[in-house]
């Protein structure tokens, strides 16, 4: 019986050599390691700042406040025992309301690739997850969703009640928003139609769009936001006309911000500026978050 173990066990390791494979559950492996089945790692659940350790696998953060994650300091590459190249740790950011920061050691950078640049931090928000594998000598190759996600939106109007253009602002379109964090993108579109009323003869005339932004840093956008022209050529009719003003806006503190537009006159030839209204505006307005 002895002799019989000692050539299976042989025959084994002969195997094992030749093709250097092992399978978990098949007996043609056909890559270095087949496992046809599942595979379990270590799972760990973390409540605030911590440093991640070798014998981590698969870290949730479900914290209240905003926390980081350290990542362990480069890999050797020099194929001895601290050469740990192609270790991966899969992090998931459970918390509801925190962000979590993900930071490489002094000196080392988490990267992306494509046209986001490497940083030695990368920030996951809320319900985000990441892969992170260890490189080289420059720290870590970073996976993760990139991608513009809508935070809030608000939409509004029209009253359909006639507004004396210069007479500020538009309060049928007015829109509310929470801005998170200040690498969050605002998107504004207002629309809406006017009229003028008849002056008799040939006219026609611009109005301008202003943005005015309420809330923990006020502002106003006049600069590329919105122009319209109109024209009455027979003098004999009430023009009317329609707008549509974009803007983007980026870089808020965060906080609750509050916008409208505000349409001017703005060189008209035979009207009187009294005699130009806008007859309803809807208004919206969309949060972005990466």
């Amino acid at each position: 019986m002895n002799k019989k173990i000692l050539i299976l066990t042989g025959t084994l390791f002969l195997s094992v050599q030749a093709y250097s494979q092992a399978g978990i559950s098949t007996s043609t492996p056909s890559s270095t390691l087949d496992v046809r089945g599942s595979i379990e790692g270590s799972y760990r659940e973390i409540t605030g700042s911590y440093t991640l350790l070798a014998n981590d696998y698969h870290v949730s953060f479900s914290g209240t406040g905003n926390s980081t994650f350290t990542l362990p300091s480069k890999s050797a590459t020099d194929n001895t025992t601290a050469d740990f190249r192609g270790r991966k740790y899969y992090i998931k950011n459970n918390s509801t309301t925190a962000t979590l920061t993900l930071a490489a050691a002094s000196g080392q950078i988490l990267r992306l690739g494509g046209s986001i640049a490497d940083s030695n931090t990368f920030t996951l928000r809320p319900g985000r997850f990441s892969i992170v594998t260890a490189g080289g000598v420059n720290g870590w190759d970073l996976e993760a969703d990139t991608g513009w996600e809508l935070y809030d939106v608000d939409f509004k109007g029209p009253n359909l009640t006639p507004v004396l253009v210069g007479v500020p602002p538009l309060a049928d379109s007015q829109v509310t928003v929470t801005v998170p964090s200040s690498d969050a993108i605002v998107l504004l579109e207002f629309t809406g139609y006017g009229q003028g009323i008849n002056a008799g003869s040939d006219g026609n005339g611009r109005i301008v769009f202003q943005i005015n932004q309420q809330g923990p840093t006020p502002a106003y956008y006049n600069s590329n936001v919105g122009l319209k022209s109109w024209y009455d050529y027979t003098g004999s009719s009430n023009p009317k006309f329609n707008f549509t003003v974009g803007y983007s806006i980026s870089g808020l503190s965060p906080g609750i911000y509050t916008f409208n537009i505000t349409p001017t006159n703005q060189g008209l030839t035979n009207y009187p500026y009294s005699s130009v209204n806008i007859m309803g505006s809807t208004g919206k307005a969309e949060v972005y978050i990466k």
